[in-house]
């Protein structure tokens, strides 16, 4: 259960970094006349219960056989956290002066050289604290992870919840588990710490 954790919220932390980097450029740098919207609309999707859209993805991963996998998990988990990576990282990006990424195409880097070797490491201690916040989120995730497993991908949200039975609670295996959950995190956050807080006041004070 614990490594099926690691895997699904370490997974959905890389892949919805790999796609909101380039999203966040291109709303930060290259904005459209409907880019407000687009990141209102993203935003709105959270908003969303989740219990609304539950019938039709859970069909859909019979028919994909991505039901009880790490794949359709993870894939789940990068999705309902995919518009807060977008937000966070759009945000981060607009504080960056456009002059330096101007300077490197005037250098003759390309697009990705400009994202992977300027942006990216400008950025580092916003995306630092948005790959914390996302890990946080796929780890705690519950609703998902107990509606579309049962063995094989069930991560510890799952396993703490079959300590319920009509018997009654198991406190004590249930506090064990729970310890188990937040360790993790709490050490994660121990050592990141650092990067985290400055990621979340990038931008605050010029």
């Amino acid at each position: 259960f614990l490594w099926n954790s690691v895997l699904i919220a370490g997974g959905s932390t890389i892949l919805g970094l790999i796609v909101a980097i380039p999203a966040a450029w291109s709303m930060a740098f290259v904005p459209s006349h409907r880019t407000k919207d687009i990141l209102l609309w993203m935003l709105s999707t959270k908003m969303l219960p989740a219990v609304g859209v539950l019938y039709p993805i859970y069909l859909l991963f019979i028919q994909l056989g991505l039901l009880d996998s790490r794949a359709g998990l993870v894939i789940v988990m990068m999705l309902i956290n995919l518009p807060i990576i977008v937000w966070m990282l759009y945000t981060y990006f607009r504080e960056i002066p456009v002059e330096i990424l101007e300077a490197a195409r005037m250098d003759g880097a390309t697009l990705r050289e400009e994202v992977l070797y300027i942006l990216t490491p400008m950025a580092i201690p916003g995306i630092a604290s948005t790959m914390l916040l996302n890990f946080i989120l796929a780890w705690n995730e519950a609703f998902w992870t107990l509606n579309l497993t049962a063995v094989n991908a069930a991560p510890l949200t799952a396993f703490i919840a079959s300590y319920s039975s009509p018997e009654g609670l198991f406190f004590a295996k249930l506090s064990a588990a729970s310890t188990m959950a937040i360790a993790p995190i709490l050490i994660l956050g121990w050592f990141s710490q650092k990067q985290l807080v400055r990621g979340l006041t990038f931008g605050a004070v010029k």
